[in-house]
């Protein structure tokens, strides 16, 4: 899995692109945004910026790093270009930059967008799910729920009370885990290497790849996500 980053900057070869009009964003505090001032005459990569918060259909405030040469771009009804990946899919929209403050931080207020341009960028289509899991890795066992899913990989939630063993975590760990995809209940496994780690409060949130080692995890994988797309 990549970076945000690097799935926001990467040209794909095959997209699937709609727009949500009216959209409601849904973010949480926190979440990583990639922002271009005056999108149209900017080169180069966006600047990475932290969202802050919204009054839904007003304007959105988010907060960007000092950046020599950023305060002179900032004039007020100047385009403001964003983007941010949520659920393995490029969210893009236009906006205005209505104001902005610099003391305790940079912090912008910017239009709510009338339009959200998605860009699915997952080689495999992923279905929603809670599924329990048992990881197993080089800092101990822990348990947690698979939230969504796909041939290639899962993303996880852990709840960190009383499995601290999970801070000791890295990126490109390889681990394995079990779950189970059938009402039979049986116990399926695979290897797996870690892509990416999210950590808010008491929970851990990892993303990981499964390795195609294991013909029984793939197959039963492969029954569970027709299964559960045919239900969708």
């Amino acid at each position: 899995m990549d970076t945000d980053l690097e799935i926001i900057s990467k040209q794909f070869s095959t997209l699937k692109t709609y727009q949500d009009a009216l959209p409601k964003l849904e973010l949480e505090s926190g979440t990583k945004i990639f922002v271009r001032i005056n999108p149209v005459n900017q080169n180069g990569p966006p600047i990475q910026g932290e969202f802050l918060g919204v009054s839904h259909y007003d304007f959105i405030i988010f907060r960007l790093p000092s950046v020599p040469g950023l305060l002179n771009r900032l004039i007020p009804h100047t385009m403001i270009g964003m983007s941010f990946v949520q659920h393995g899919a490029i969210h893009t929209f236009t906006s205005e930059l209505l104001s902005y403050s610099l003391k305790p931080a940079l912090i912008l207020y910017a239009g709510y967008p009338d339009r959200i341009q998605i860009t699915e960028s997952r080689v495999y289509r992923r279905v929603v799910c809670a599924l329990p899991i048992v990881l197993n890795s080089r800092c101990g066992k822990a348990e947690g729920i698979i939230t969504d899913l796909s041939k290639g990989g899962c993303r996880m939630t852990f709840d960190l009370t009383g499995q601290s063993c999970l801070l000791g975590l890295e990126v490109d760990d390889e681990i394995a885990v079990h779950t189970v995809f059938s009402a039979q209940g049986t116990l399926v496994g695979s290897p797996a290497v870690i892509r990416n780690i999210e950590g808010r409060g008491t929970r851990l949130r990892i993303g990981i790849a499964f390795k195609e080692e294991s013909a029984g995890f793939q197959t039963a994988l492969e029954n569970y996500l027709e299964l559960a797309r045919a239900l969708s």
